[in-house]
């Protein structure tokens, strides 16, 4: 029997982790989704993929991805194909384009929200502690 790893059998999505004692300054390419739970400054790029920024992760930077889904800290310019989401404690502090969001009940956002992508329904609404411009807005929580 051989005890050699079998490559290219596993179906799982590739994530990368930026561990929470990192502290990354520069440009960030990703051809995969990213979880960062340490510290980044500059610009993030993964058009096709979904970052995390955990609840321990603090990022200064301009960010385009597929999905964005704020649990801690992010201060800059966010373009996201699909959805943002702004978790319960997290704060945003900057610009949002996007196709939509989510801003649960306690999530802090400050800044301009341009939700060009998604068709308007007619409905807009602001609820929480969101403050900026908005079209289209989508508030989660009680």
């Amino acid at each position: 029997m051989s005890a050699a790893p079998s490559f290219g059998t596993e179906q799982a999505a590739s994530r990368a982790v930026i561990g929470q004692g990192v502290v990354v300054k520069g440009q960030i390419q990703s051809r995969e989704d990213l979880t960062i739970e340490g510290e980044v400054e500059g610009t993030i790029e993964m058009s096709g993929h979904r970052l995390t920024v955990d609840g321990r992760g603090n990022v200064r930077a301009g960010v385009k991805a597929r999905i964005v889904e704020v649990q801690g800290s992010i201060e800059g310019q966010v373009e996201a194909v699909d959805k943002v989401y702004i978790r319960k404690g997290a704060k945003f502090v900057g610009d949002i384009h996007s196709g939509g969001i989510i801003i649960e009940d306690g999530g802090y956002v400050k800044g301009k929200i341009d939700l060009s992508h998604q068709p308007t329904s007619g409905k807009s609404g602001v609820n929480g502690s969101a403050a900026g411009h908005y079209h289209g807005l989508q508030v989660a929580g009680s």
